[in-house]
């Protein structure tokens, strides 16, 4: 089941979108673009998940999809999704540190909101 996050920026979206971006990486995610204009985000490998499983730590393959789109505010939405069933790989202490991981990223991100919006 995957879970879903929408994060609202304000200020010009370029920028909201490339900071987004920076915090992304700066939780050590690669990024990539999708085809539909999403942003994938990626991190640990296949190999480690499957041979480490609940050792596997920042390892532990973990994917995020972004999805871009702006509210009837004008502000800039960033939708983050995590489908959890790769995350079941890790055995139940994958899944638990997953959960933990993508929590964290959008409180990063919710505060990069947070610092944007308008005094």
């Amino acid at each position: 089941m995957a879970s879903t996050h929408d994060v609202f920026l304000e200020g010009p979206h370029d920028e909201s979108r490339h900071l987004v971006e920076q915090t992304l990486i700066e939780h050590g995610f690669t990024l990539s673009l999708a085809s539909d204009g999403s942003t994938r985000a990626v991190r640990g490998t296949l190999a480690s998940t499957l041979a480490l499983r609940a050792f596997a730590g920042r390892t532990q393959l973990l994917t995020l999809g972004v999805q871009w789109f702006v509210d009837d505010r004008g502000r800039l939405v960033a939708r983050v999704v995590h489908e959890a069933a790769l995350s079941v790989l890790g055995g139940p202490v994958g899944l638990v540190r997953a959960q933990r991981a993508v929590g964290a990223v959008v409180r990063a991100l919710e505060a990069v909101a947070l610092a944007r919006r308008a005094p």
